[in-house]
């Protein structure tokens, strides 16, 4: 050690370059994103500490030294995915934030300010998850460690011990049940991300089911020709003769002859329906648990694709407006089956 040495340091351009290991950080922003990879770091950390004490089990100095910093990690990535959830699901305001990150550490405060946004969520597009059980883990965290003070030091600011009586600490338990907790927290956003929050106005609802009542014989002859064609794919193996082969024998497909055939606003429709329920099919987008809610929502989310291609009934699309002309019937049968059956507009067997 010297005092000329250079503790924190930043790679120049030129050694970008040769790509020598480093780390990037200081990229994430200041939204819900910027505390994942927080997370997740004290999370792996914890995950490798808890292997290594699991390996040495034997080797007192190296479990009773490393369930510090094993205990720590964790409550600590649990801390800031709670935080995660607030940023995404809380109220979205700078004050609101602000008001929650001024909780600390108590994770006890910290859940019963975020539950409430949980519960809303999970009423709307349900989960998996048991909250309860959440409640009950966290709780149980911050019974023993209410200020993530007593793993980080032996001892309170008046010099007193902080540690109520020796443990004899079961870490490989408290491992698992952690790594739940964590499993379960980001299992929880991923079941509540991508809510649809606006429904159409009755107005919408009703412009938007008069153009599909309009052409429902037409939607179901095209599944029926979609189910047909979905029968017959297969994966082939290039040949270049049978290429050019069936070059010069090619007839467009059924699908093809009949999107090429049918009314504009069909053909908007019906690239509309496809592609909203895909997105729904991917969960790009969550709807309400609630038929009445569900139906309002794809509605709205369907207008807003519609202006987002720029596409209106009643106006003929423009070259490059209409995507599903190459798509697999396959494709096209499951995204359009999906925005029917949301819609309360099973297909027609």
């Amino acid at each position: 050690m010297n005092t000329t040495d250079v503790i924190i340091r930043e790679f120049t351009k030129e050694e970008l370059i040769t790509r020598e290991p480093f780390s990037y950080f200081g990229w994430e922003g200041n939204g819900a994103f910027s505390f994942l990879t927080i997370s997740d770091g004290y999370w792996e950390c914890a995950k490798m500490l808890l292997e290594r004490m699991e390996k040495e089990n034997n080797n007192f100095a190296i479990v009773d030294s490393l369930v510090y910093p094993l205990f720590f990690n964790y409550r600590h990535s649990i801390e800031i995915y709670l935080k995660l959830l607030f940023f995404k699901y809380g109220e979205q305001t700078k004050q609101a934030r602000c008001k929650f990150l001024e909780l600390g550490h108590d994770l006890q405060n910290l859940w019963a300010n975020l539950r409430p946004c949980l519960n809303q969520g999970k009423k709307h597009v349900g989960s998996s998850i048991n909250l309860d059980a959440v409640e009950h883990y966290i709780k149980s965290i911050n019974d023993f460690d209410p200020n993530s003070m007593v793993m980080r030091y032996p001892i309170e600011k008046d010099l007193k011990a902080n540690k109520e009586h020796e443990y004899h600490f079961d870490f490989i338990n408290f491992g698992e049940r952690m790594n739940e907790l964590c499993s379960s927290l980001r299992q929880l956003d991923y079941d509540l991300s991508n809510q649809m929050l606006e429904t159409a106005s009755l107005e919408e609802l009703n412009t938007y089911l008069d153009v599909i009542e309009k052409y429902r014989p037409q939607i179901d002859s095209f599944l029926t020709i979609l189910k047909d064609e979905s029968k017959e794919e297969t994966i082939k193996t290039f040949n270049s003769h049978d290429f050019f082969s069936d070059l010069k024998s090619y007839e467009p497909s059924p699908t093809y002859k009949f999107l090429k055939e049918c009314d504009q606003d069909l053909l908007i429709l019906l690239d509309n329906l496809f592609y909203g329920g895909r997105t729904v099919n991917a969960n790009e987008i969550r709807l309400s648990t609630s038929p009445v809610c569900r139906q309002k929502e794809f509605v709205r989310f369907c207008y807003e694709l519609l202006d987002k291609d720029g596409l209106r009934f009643g106006e003929k699309p423009q070259e490059g407006q209409i995507n599903i002309w190459s798509k697999m019937s396959s494709s096209l049968l499951d995204g359009i089956s999906t925005a029917l059956s949301i819609l309360d507009l099973e297909p027609i067997d």
